[in-house]
């Protein structure tokens, strides 16, 4: 970027990376955070605050991709589900 030369680069594919911090300093002293700022959660999407459940890029689930984030967002929505007809 600094020289403003331009290079072509045969590639196959290509991953685009927005970000690294997650948008949730407006949860902080609601529920527990990773001292990144995700918001914590358990294998089926329970965060530390009972009936509330997260998914996706902004919690500690590894592997931030889109596909993660919709398999960890039907975990969340089956799990606030359960605790709903369980309430």
């Amino acid at each position: 970027r600094v020289s403003g030369e331009e290079r072509h680069v045969e590639l196959e594919g290509i991953f685009v990376q927005i970000g690294l911090l997650p948008n949730t300093d407006w949860l902080k002293g609601t529920l527990e955070l990773s001292k990144f700022g995700e918001i914590v959660i358990d294998a089926k999407g329970h965060t530390s605050l009972p009936g509330v459940f997260a998914a996706g890029d902004c919690t500690t689930v590894p592997y931030k991709q889109i596909i993660i984030a919709m398999g960890a967002g039907a975990t969340a929505s089956l799990s606030a589900f359960d605790h709903l007809i369980r309430s």
